[in-house]
């Protein structure tokens, strides 16, 4: 049974929680939720009737070598404070700690989620990342003043697209601001996950057409929930630009913009971090507007 509170606040939880004029949202978000406990998502049960959801993540748990678990939810009854939800933090912990000697645990939540967040500080896991959405849910009425020549990216510029990746470094991103991860371990990630969405992780990876593919912006199209079956949504995902390719980020935003218009698309966001500002001021530019603000916690044990 979901709780009211819970549909309430599911709502911020949801990719699309920016948008306005569909309330159900929410309990669309649950729903998924509820049916991805088939499919990993696990439930633990703290005190006062706290829940838990989280998902161990195999890709990154053999990637870095030490298991990674996700949580993605954590349900409460209105009677539960802030000190049962530290406790059911805490005692989640124990729980992991019991089958794992080393372990990584991180949770995006919504900065509307206060009671999660006083409960999750109170239990000692480190804020890491504070990361603003924007958005254009208008996008058939996109426009720049100039185009500029792009293409796709191939598996031939694999190369170029790790080297940029890796020397683009964002030191506010969640790899780079959280000491569990080495810096050659952040670096790696970022150059593997270019690559594989050069090898079709990514619906879209667009560089400059001539020259090396020395700057680059990805974007897939995402599956729409049945509240908002009428809508296109696009997502711009992760982007990387020389010293030499100055002024390609703005570009780049712009071309992705078109070739989404002209997939029909009528919503687009993206996601950095609060302190990307120069990245948040091209947004604005290009007339995307804030649409939702979200804090990551981790917490882990590794032996070096």
């Amino acid at each position: 049974m979901i709780n009211t509170i819970s549909s309430e606040r599911a709502f911020f939880y949801s990719p699309f929680g920016f948008l306005k004029g569909a309330d159900d949202i929410g309990v669309a978000w649950l729903s998924e939720l509820s049916q991805a406990i088939c499919s990993g998502v696990e439930v633990f049960e703290g005190n006062s009737g706290v829940l838990i959801y989280f998902r161990k993540l195999d890709w990154d748990t053999q990637f870095f070598g030490v298991p990674f678990f996700r949580i993605e939810f954590v349900d409460f009854s209105e009677n539960a404070d802030a000190y049962d939800l530290r406790q059911a933090f805490l005692s989640f912990k124990n729980y992991i700690s019991a089958s794992c000697s080393e372990y990584y645990i991180f949770s995006e939540i919504p900065c509307e989620d206060i009671r999660i967040i006083a409960g999750i500080t109170l239990s000692g896991w480190r804020l890491v990342e504070t990361r603003i959405t924007c958005y254009r849910d208008d996008l058939q009425s996109f426009s720049y003043p100039r185009r500029i020549p792009i293409r796709s990216a191939t598996i031939d510029d694999i190369e170029d697209l790790r080297r940029v990746a890796v020397e683009a470094v964002n030191h506010y991103d969640r790899f780079h601001a959280d000491d569990f991860f080495l810096k050659k371990e952040a670096d790696d990630f970022l150059a593997i996950f270019i690559e594989n969405s050069v090898r079709g992780f990514a619906d879209e990876v667009i560089v400059p057409r001539d020259g090396p593919a020395n700057a680059f912006l990805t974007g897939n199209y995402l599956k729409s929930p049945p509240s908002l079956s009428k809508r296109k949504i696009g997502k711009m995902v992760l982007s990387a630009v020389s010293s030499e390719r100055s002024g390609w980020y703005v570009r780049l935003i712009a071309e992705l913009s078109y070739k989404f218009k002209e997939k029909g698309l009528d919503t687009v966001f993206m996601t950095t971090q609060a302190t990307n500002r120069t990245v948040l001021k091209v947004w604005h530019r290009h007339g995307y507007q804030v649409g939702r603000c979200s804090h990551i916690f981790s917490t882990y044990v590794r032996n070096r």
